[in-house]
């Protein structure tokens, strides 16, 4: 069982996150709002986070900037964030900007297949293998 952050303006995704999670056997915050998420995350000391990027108060970029910055100082126990997001960003360079720059450990487009986020964050826990998507190196 792991404690994980979940963050995400739209309820019905929220929800549906916090409750896949918790049948998995997690103990999940959840938030609607980056700044609340954010301060909750400093209390909480979540072992993973799973960050909306659109989100009213603080954006899922800067939330991730900031606990990263937390973990710096060493107010907080080092722990992976997984943005999740449906903003396209026009060029790559840009993208590429801001996944360094928020820190983040991984990015999930949506929409996502729920399965599949489920195995990132997994993954991020350290519970399962990173194993390649596309059935790469099969048979080796």
């Amino acid at each position: 069982m792991a404690r994980i952050l979940v963050v995400d303006d739209d309820p019905d995704i929220l929800e549906t996150l916090q409750y896949a999670l918790e049948r998995q056997g997690h103990e999940v915050s959840a938030y609607a709002d980056g700044r609340l998420a954010l301060e909750a995350a400093r209390h909480a000391k979540p072992e993973v986070a799973v960050l909306d990027v659109m989100l009213p108060g603080l954006n899922g970029y800067e939330v991730s900037r900031l606990l990263k910055e937390d973990i710096d100082r060493g107010d907080l126990d080092d722990f992976p964030i997984l943005l999740v997001t449906a903003r396209r960003v026009v060029s790559a360079v840009r993208q590429d900007f801001l996944a360094t720059w928020s820190r983040a450990d991984d990015t999930v487009w949506k929409p996502y297949d729920l399965g599949m986020l489920l195995h990132r964050v997994q993954e991020l826990l350290g519970e399962v293998s990173l194993v390649p998507a596309t059935g790469e190196g099969e048979g080796q």
